[in-house]
């Protein structure tokens, strides 16, 4: 999606290019001034002087504090312009000059409403403008129709190219679709092909021990690659249906240190030292998907630590902050987004799903996972999960 957002950022880029336009005119006009008048007298009214160190001020924090625009800014900017005609500060032969930047802008940044509103009430200050000066000559009448005349013009050209950026914003939203239409599809042939992979193997393997019992070759061994076999593929249907199943509504109350040691007790066969370090936490989530993400981390820690695996769980403000760490050979760190991707693994014995999970549970409450260095020299899991249904 981020693509998509990217759309945007070209009328973004142009209001700040305007915001920056509006500081260095502004201030460029206001310092030229004040230092007129620390060497000889002022060459505007002191009301001028005062309207533009007002205007300076305000383009100071119209750059730093908006990041909206509004149709209000450009028509004051319009309306500060004809002020300083008005007060002989600026010549009326350059008026439309400056005047066409908050037309041609405001229609651009903010559509055709806000650039119509911009071009009216630019061509009645025209008007004001020439009903005060019409005594001076036939010069005036034709200087305000052609700066009308040009203040139009650039209304319509940029009403031309916001409609252009609008069509082109629609295109690309369109291709960003199509690409991720194609991204879905590519992802799901990957992971049936991966899917099947896994299962063929086993599969395959129960088909050899059947054929051989059927040729009278029956013995334990064959027996127990059937079993393990089954017990495999049922595992991978089971990791694929939890990976692919909502979350549950359902928030039970866990007791996070009676929780932790439930899930050790089920690796006790694994033979690793481990040092538990769990604060008497009381919290409501899904039981099952948060089992089944500790479960996960820990039983993927004791796999491949050496010797040790430490688990700390901890509150931080209104997080809760689990961390699991083994003395293994660690992972890459060119590995370390990969492995959350599903039948991605590196463990002969594993179905790739088991951190797919973690991550599939982690993200729709809201939390983050990080893969780290240890200081013991294996990974380092680090999983946030927000503790807002602390109990």
């Amino acid at each position: 999606m981020k693509e998509i957002e990217s759309s945007n950022l070209f009328p973004d880029r142009l209001y700040l290019i305007y915001r920056v336009g509006r500081l260095a005119f502004s201030s460029g006009i206001f310092f030229l001034f004040l230092s007129l008048s620390s060497i000889s007298k002022l060459p505007v009214a002191p009301s001028s002087l005062f309207i533009l160190g007002i205007y300076v001020i305000v383009s100071v924090a119209l750059l730093l504090f908006s990041k909206k625009p509004y149709t209000f800014e450009f028509l004051l900017d319009e309306a500060v312009i004809f002020t300083l005609v008005a007060s002989n500060v600026l010549n009326y032969n350059f008026f439309s000059i400056f005047l066409i930047f908050p037309v041609f802008f405001s229609t651009i940044i903010l559509g055709s409403i806000s650039g119509t509103t911009s071009l009216i009430f630019g061509l009645f200050l025209h008007i004001i403008f020439f009903l005060q000066k019409h005594n001076e000559g036939i010069a005036t009448g034709v200087q305000t129709v052609l700066n009308s005349t040009a203040l139009i013009a650039m209304f319509v050209a940029g009403l031309k190219l916001e409609r252009k950026l609008k069509s082109q914003a629609f295109y690309i939203k369109e291709l960003e679709k199509e690409k991720e239409r194609t991204e879905f599809y590519k992802r799901l042939y990957e992971i049936s092909a991966n899917m099947a992979h896994e299962i063929k193997n086993p599969l395959a393997s129960i088909k050899g021990a059947l054929e051989l019992i059927k040729e009278g070759k029956q013995n334990e061994r064959l027996l127990e690659i059937i079993f393990k076999e089954t017990d495999r593929l049922d595992r991978i249907v089971k990791d694929f249906l939890h990976l692919s199943r909502p979350s549950s509504p359902i928030k039970t109350e866990i007791f996070l240190p009676e929780a932790f040691q439930e899930i050790l007790q089920s690796l006790q066969h694994f033979g690793k030292n481990y040092k538990l370090d769990v604060e008497p936490i009381k919290f409501k989530t899904d039981a099952r998907g948060f089992y089944s993400t500790i479960e996960n981390i820990v039983r993927n820690a004791f796999q491949w630590a050496d010797s040790k695996v430490e688990i700390h769980c901890h509150k931080n403000n209104h997080t809760l902050e689990i961390i699991v760490e083994d003395d293994g050979p660690g992972i890459p760190e060119e590995e370390r987004e990969k492995i959350f991707e599903p039948f991605y693994s590196k463990n002969p014995n594993g179905s790739g799903l088991g951190l797919s999970i973690v991550n599939k549970f982690i993200l729709e409450n809201k939390g983050t996972v990080k893969v780290e260095k240890s200081k013991l020299g294996g990974a380092r899991f680090v999983v946030r999960l927000p503790l807002s249904e602390e109990v």
